[in-house]
């Protein structure tokens, strides 16, 4: 999952909008996490870049669905600029941390 994701509206479990993907980074490799993680961004007029961890994501033609409820994504981890395609040790481990999710 890359970059065919960027540009697609993210839902959350229940099917509703959750942002529109803007990134997706990979966990650095000796997670054995294959998954990936997208950046996701939220809001309107106070927009906001969230960190959501794609595993278990469902890809269809409408976008990306997460098993995660609408909270969970915008109380996740904010994005920072990140340099490359991977995700820093940190990094997974507060998106790791926030979604309950371990290596």
């Amino acid at each position: 999952m890359t970059a065919p994701l960027i540009g697609r509206d993210l839902k959350d479990r229940d099917n509703r909008p959750a942002g529109k993907i803007r990134a997706v980074y990979r966990y650095p490799a000796e997670l054995a996490m294959p998954w990936g993680v997208a950046a996701v961004v939220r809001g309107r007029l106070l927009r906001s870049i969230h960190l959501v961890d794609l595993k278990d994501a469902d890809v269809d033609h409408d976008g990306v669905r997460v098993p995660h409820a609408r909270e969970t994504i915008s109380s996740a981890p904010h994005f920072v600029p990140l340099v490359g395609e991977t995700l820093s040790a940190g990094h997974a481990a507060r998106v790791r941390d926030h979604y309950g999710r371990t290596a």
